[in-house]
Parts: structure tokens; sequence; C-alpha cells
């Protein structure tokens, strides 16, 4: 969920990367409401509280663009924020809230799915495992149905702050054994702005891509 527009009045640097404007664009809740410009989109998908709205604003050197809800589960629509006027950074609802019904959870769950395989400017997508959970059955699903679209998925854990280095190696291994991965996952810390650098640079490449298949 989002706040009124918010610009950037000064270049911030985040991992590297110059962040000279972030705003929030518009709210979808079907296909119909998608931006009409034309800009390379990546989109961000985890289970509700999962850290997904406290990175995004990390990522873009804000604090308060992206609204962290105090209810898991309460984002029902897809927002659009756009970055240096060069592209957008898309935040999904989030996946497997139990206290959402089984009709909305089906139906939000239809247009994420729809989202991901039909839209032509979505050039990947980022899904955010807790590092402290490695990989839940929902995980699992969600992820297995994201490639089964043919769009890029980067898997990355998330809260490496909450976690010691003995918890973080076994984290990173059953997230890695649990989706399929070639090599262990990219770990991040909003609070900590630990991993940024390399998130922006495989967001950056996943921009300038035409891939359209499942990593």
């Amino acid at each position: 969920m989002s706040t009124k527009e918010n610009i950037h009045q000064a270049p911030v640097e985040v991992g590297g990367y110059t962040i000279r404007t972030a705003k929030f664009v518009k709210a979808a809740v079907n296909l119909k409401g998608l931006p009409e410009e034309r800009l390379p989109q990546i989109a961000f998908l985890g289970r509700s509280n999962v850290g997904k709205s406290s990175l995004m604003n990390a990522l873009m050197g804000q604090k308060k663009l992206v609204k962290v809800s105090s209810t898991p589960g309460k984002t029902r629509e897809i927002n659009f924020f756009k970055v240096n006027e060069e592209f957008f950074l898309v935040d999904l609802p989030g996946v497997g809230f139990a206290k959402v019904n089984n009709a909305k959870r089906d139906q939000m769950s239809d247009f994420i799915r729809e989202y991901v395989e039909k839209c032509k400017d979505l050039k990947g997508l980022i899904y955010l495992v807790d590092i402290r959970h490695g990989g839940t059955p929902i995980d699992i699903e969600t992820v297995e149905s994201i490639r089964a679209t043919g769009c890029p998925v980067l898997i990355v854990a998330s809260k490496r702050d909450k976690v010691n280095q003995s918890e973080l190696a076994k984290g990173l291994r059953d997230i890695q054994q649990r989706l399929d991965l070639d090599h262990k996952p990219l770990c991040v810390s909003a609070l900590k702005k630990f991993g940024l650098d390399e998130l922006w640079t495989e967001i950056l490449e996943a921009i300038h891509s035409d891939a359209r298949e499942a990593t």
C-alpha cells in the first residue's frame, strides 16, 4: 500500500545506484489499470510480512514511499513506483495470508498470475523468502507457478539482520534445496542495508535484458 506521490529532492545513492527520483504512480486492481507508459517493470512478491515494503523503500532510498502495513495482507492491489523516470518497481500483494477469505485469496492469486503472464513490460520478478523460515510450501508452490509462466524469477532471502551466522547458513541451504536453486540465494537486510548493491545489480541487468524464461 502506498502513500501519496513522493519524489526525491536530491539524489540518493543506494547500493552504488543513484536514485534521482522515486514516486508512486498508481495502483491497479486489474490489467486495464496498468500504467500506459511503456517502461520496464520489476515486480516484488512474497508472503505477507516478509519485509517486501521495507526492502522496496530501502532500494529507493525512502522510508515511507511504500507504506509498511501494520496488518499483514492488507494490500490488495498492484502498486507502481517509477524510478528515475526510467522503469517501475512493482509491489504485488502478499501471498498466503490466512485471514483473507478463500474467494478473495483466489481472486488476488488470479490477478497476480494474469499480470505475470500477460504484462509485456515485466522484465523479472523478485520473490522474497524469510531467511528464518527457509522456504515454506506456499513459497515453493508460488515460485513453481511463476517459473511455469516463463517469467525470470530471482529468489532473495530477506531479514538477514534477524539471524546469527549458523542460522543464516542453515536458512540459505534450506532455501536453495527447497526452491531448487543452483546456488545459494542473495540475502538482504532492509534495516542494515545489507545486500542492496548486489540486488540493484540484478535489477538493472534484468531491466536491460530481453530474457523471458525462468532462472
